[in-house]
């Protein structure tokens, strides 16, 4: 499904019912079975690359002679077949998160990189529903996701519906600060009526279950910092979440990953594969990619006082106009869409310091001074029917 998200999601943020405002960034809702499926099924037509399906890498052979380089990989068969080993001229770590890299490499007597580390201890739970027919649903429901987040300090449970392929929704409760969502079956269909809005759980009531709740809760900022390891070893390099991997929530590991892949075939074109200053040009490279990401993700995260981690002290001082930005971009659909386009990575965040931002934050901030008023707004529990487009 194309859906543009500004458009098509009814979005409950904090401060209430997000307007209906057509970005023209679509965004490609799928699951992850197809999008891995897809891309495997265009890898295999690529006549160079040959796949050893049902095998694990079991570590890294090193040579030294005169430098270190990484020039072989040790993998094991699941099933029958013996041990074997692999010699390559580069090794390319992209095995995810979870990556075993940094132990092999002390293994072979290497210092693995130095990481940042920045937890929220978010965790999330997500269920697979077939959808209804389209002409079950009511006709007052326009919209064909939801995205329902807490009003902090009050809630800390988010939830989402997002249509995938072959008529399924996939939803998924989470939460921060330790406050994971159920696991189990009948605690996870109750606690979607404990959101802020009833939306979600009325259009689970007319969905069938398809599948358990799947949960995780290894969902920590991690940053491998290899573009600063002191360690001088030719033939390896690690590339997308194997280097720096973002809490998942936001959305922009795979973007991250495109682009730390870019910059790597950037780099082969130049120097070639066995070039020694391969890997140090790529880590630095990579991590211009990345830093921009690790900066919006982070200071997310940093959002909530429990959050563990290092804690810039440009996040303290740039927090209150963060607010004021983001408190603007509510009525301010210029603005606003200006922000989507950072948060999709179009543009870089700093342009939510260039002089046009800050200009219409600094005037959205003296109207809401001039005219704000004294009754407390309250929020309806459900978006309205014909949500005006902003």
């Amino acid at each position: 499904h194309d859906i543009d998200f500004g458009n098509d999601f009814a979005t409950l943020r904090p401060w209430g019912w997000e307007r209906r405002h057509p970005t023209a960034m679509m965004t490609l809702f799928a699951s992850r079975n197809l999008i891995e499926s897809t891309v495997r099924e265009l890898l295999r037509k690529v006549p160079t690359v040959k796949l050893l399906e049902q095998t694990s890498v079991t570590g890294l052979g090193m040579t030294a002679n005169g430098r270190k380089r990484i020039d072989r990989v040790h993998i094991a068969p699941h099933q029958d077949g013996a041990p074997t080993t692999i010699q390559a001229q580069l090794v390319v770590d992209a095995s995810g998160r979870g990556s075993k890299a940094p132990g092999w490499l002390q293994e072979l007597g290497l210092t693995p990189p130095q990481e940042t580390i920045v937890n929220s201890y978010s965790g999330y739970s997500s269920r697979w529903f077939q959808a209804p027919p389209a002409d079950q649903l009511p006709a007052e429901w326009w919209w064909k996701g939801i995205w329902l987040e807490p009003e902090i300090p009050g809630g800390m449970l988010a939830g989402v519906l997002f249509p995938v392929e072959q008529g399924r929704w996939i939803v998924t409760l989470g939460g921060v600060a330790k406050n994971y969502p159920p696991k189990d079956e009948a605690d996870f269909m109750d606690a979607l009526s404990q959101l802020r809005s009833p939306i979600l759980a009325e259009a689970i009531r007319l969905a069938e279950p398809i599948s358990p709740v799947y949960c995780n809760r290894s969902m920590a900022n991690r940053f491998r910092r290899y573009e600063k390891w002191n360690e001088r070893i030719d033939g390896f390099i690690a590339v997308g979440d194997s280097t720096c991997a973002f809490n998942p929530i936001y959305g922009q590991g795979m973007t991250t990953g495109t682009l730390s892949a870019w910059a790597l075939q950037k780099c082969l074109e130049k120097y070639g594969p066995m070039h020694p200053e391969l890997a140090r040009n790529f880590f630095q490279a990579q991590a211009q990619v990345q830093s921009d990401p690790w900066g919006l993700a982070t200071g997310a995260d940093f959002s909530y006082p429990s959050t563990e981690g290092k804690r810039p002290v440009k996040s303290r001082i740039f927090a209150p106009y963060m607010r004021a930005l983001f408190t603007t971009a509510i009525e301010d659909m210029m603005l606003h869409h200006q922000i989507d386009e950072i948060l999709q990575m179009l543009k870089p965040p700093s342009h939510f310091f260039s002089p046009a931002v800050m200009g219409r934050v600094a005037r959205g901030t003296l109207r809401r001074w001039l005219h704000r008023k004294s009754e407390q707004h309250v929020t309806p529990a459900m978006p309205p029917t014909a949500m005006p487009v902003g």
